[in-house]
């Protein structure tokens, strides 16, 4: 996940990437693509996205289930929490009635202290509460949802962890989303064609990841000018406007 890459690589990706449309497997369904809370997996790679439920999160509907919380929007967790905690948190990605898509969080962040895997800082909001991570060298996923009482699969999903690129040194984890800013969703594009392939959009939303990671508002800018049909307008309204603003703080939260 760190990007160390020099921008003018990331540019050029961007630029060829259309010439391997034709080819490439990755595509967008005929059918309606449905958005549930288990739908975000950390492990999914952009040629394939995944379908099947990964997170420990299940309706809280469900009578079979024994030993649940409820943390609200109809989501519960298993009782007690990842490692010793005993509470569990949930970032939960999602929208209403196919509207833009946000990201909560729901129960509470608890920090229990740095463990061998997670070991790195923590940033405090203007409340005092807990808002972000720093990824220290040999940090896992895993070892990081424990420490904070969070289920680590939506911190991944959130923050854009691609299964086949981890987490790294130097790599900032946001752990408590503003319910307010749209969720990027790096996999599909807005109104994309059915049958039209993925692969290019996914390169973009990773190119201006690379800008934004580099404070380089020029590469973005000139990214943006090819990414933004493919955002809903809701998102791309919020982009361009910081953009403008050169508001970097509030592009990195968008595109970690």
């Amino acid at each position: 996940m760190k990007r160390s890459t020099k921008i003018t690589t990331a540019v050029v990706v961007v630029a060829v990437a259309g010439l391997f449309a034709a080819a490439a497997p990755a595509v967008v369904s005929a059918a309606p693509a449905v958005f549930g809370v288990a739908s975000w997996a950390s492990e999914r790679f952009a040629a394939e996205p995944s379908t099947a439920p990964t997170s420990r999160a299940v309706i809280a509907e469900d009578p079979a289930q024994e030993s649940l919380v409820s943390l609200g929007d109809g989501i519960s967790v298993p009782a007690g929490g990842p490692g010793d905690c005993t509470t569990n948190a949930f970032i939960n990605v999602g929208s209403d009635d196919g509207e833009t898509m946000h990201a909560k969080l729901l129960g509470e962040l608890v920090d229990m202290g740095e463990s061998e895997l997670a070991s790195g800082p923590v940033t405090l909001d203007a409340d005092g509460e807990i808002f972000s991570y720093d990824v220290e060298a040999g940090d896992s996923l895993i070892a990081i949802g424990e420490r904070f009482c969070v289920d680590y699969v939506t911190v991944g999903s959130f923050n854009h962890v691609r299964g086949f690129e981890p987490i790294a040194p130097g790599d900032v984890l946001y752990l408590r989303p503003d319910p307010t800013l749209p969720f990027v969703d790096i996999y599909s594009p807005y109104n994309a064609e059915p049958g039209s392939s993925t692969i290019p959009y996914y390169d973009g939303v990773a190119a201006f990841s690379t800008a934004v990671a580099t404070a380089d508002l020029g590469a973005a800018r000139f990214l943006w000018q090819r990414l933004e049909k493919d955002m809903p307008p809701e998102t791309a309204a919020v982009i361009t406007r910081a953009l403008s603003d050169e508001d970097l703080s509030l592009l990195r939260r968008m595109f970690p």
